[in-house]
């Protein structure tokens, strides 16, 4: 459940924080393969990259076949826009409470574990009081991601996300930056959980933060993700993902965060790359990594079943 539900979070966890951070990769000696897609078949050169949303210094360099898809790519495609200031306004305004308390809402048990959860983390409890369950979750997630990758600073493991190395490489070059959703739309996803499903995803945050030699599967696999991603290895991803994802006792809600987050978001974003694919032109895509790495739920399936060809170039 956690490769999800980490994948998604840290993606606005910048934004719901109000953090601006950058930070420079340190180069190991080989390259990083990454989780790199060819799609042929239409009228545009389009290669797609897996991103990890929170990153650690040894996924990079990019080796040579991502480094050499973004240097022939003229538009780069994000999931969406969560670094323009106004996207940072509106996910501010959307993370916040307009009534009622976060103790109210959350009842006093699962508050109070928030509470102490923060105090270890060394977050204020002011600014968490002020947050729709939704921001909390993003808020926690991050920290948790970035300590199980051994990384104590939270900052940096944002800025050394394979989406923001990306996103400095094409800025620096003047590369034209398009969307396949808009925010309103990934904002919407993560406010329309249930209540069942934010208290169950705020719960795992407290129990990994609180408990973490009792970390289970994929709890107990962030730490092996750099070298996944570094390895091209999409099935460990995979594997680990499908084999954990659906918990025992809470399967309904699991299954609610599934199709919500993965299954609807990967076909709205197959449909949106056919449209580029169709218009024509050199596109390198990033985007989440579990959005490409499931087998038969993915957005490089729906393209497959429109009759797009898939190359994986990550591995050897």
């Amino acid at each position: 459940m956690k490769l999800g539900r980490k994948m998604a979070a840290a993606a606005l966890a910048l934004l719901c924080m109000g953090m601006a951070a950058s930070a420079a990769a340190q180069q190991v000696t080989e390259g990083s393969r990454g989780l790199l897609y060819r799609v042929s078949g239409g009228r545009a050169d389009m290669v797609l990259l897996g991103s990890i949303h929170v990153g650690s210094q040894d996924m990079y360099p990019f080796g040579d076949a991502v480094q050499q898809a973004m240097a022939v790519a003229d538009t780069f495609v994000y999931e969406c826009d969560t670094s323009s200031a106004e996207a940072m306004d509106a996910v501010r305004t959307r993370m916040r409470r307009t009534g009622g308390t976060l103790q109210a809402e959350l009842g006093d048990a699962l508050y109070a574990q928030v509470s102490q959860v923060c105090r270890q983390l060394g977050i204020s409890m002011q600014g968490i009081d002020v947050l729709k369950p939704w921001a909390v979750i993003n808020t926690l997630a991050v920290y948790t991601t970035a300590a199980e990758m051994g990384t104590a600073d939270v900052a940096q493991a944002l800025a050394l996300g394979v989406e923001r190395q990306v996103q400095a490489y094409a800025a620096e070059q003047g590369k034209k930056a398009v969307y396949l959703e808009t925010l309103a739309e990934q904002l919407d996803t993560l406010e329309g959980f249930s209540p069942a499903l934010q208290r169950y995803l705020l719960q795992s945050e407290c129990d990994v933060i609180l408990n973490p030699d009792a970390a289970r599967g994929l709890d107990a696999s962030i730490g092996q993700w750099p070298a996944w991603w570094r390895d091209g290895d999409a099935a460990a991803f995979a594997d680990n993902y499908l084999g954990s994802y659906l918990q025992t006792g809470f399967e309904q809600v699991c299954a609610e965060y599934h199709d919500t987050l993965v299954t609807r978001r990967n076909a709205a974003m197959a449909e949106r790359l056919e449209t580029l694919l169709v218009q024509g032109g050199s596109y390198f895509v990033t985007v989440g990594l579990l959005h490409l790495a499931l087998p038969e739920d993915s957005i490089l399936t729906h393209l497959q079943e429109k009759g797009y060809t898939v190359t994986e170039l990550s591995r050897p």
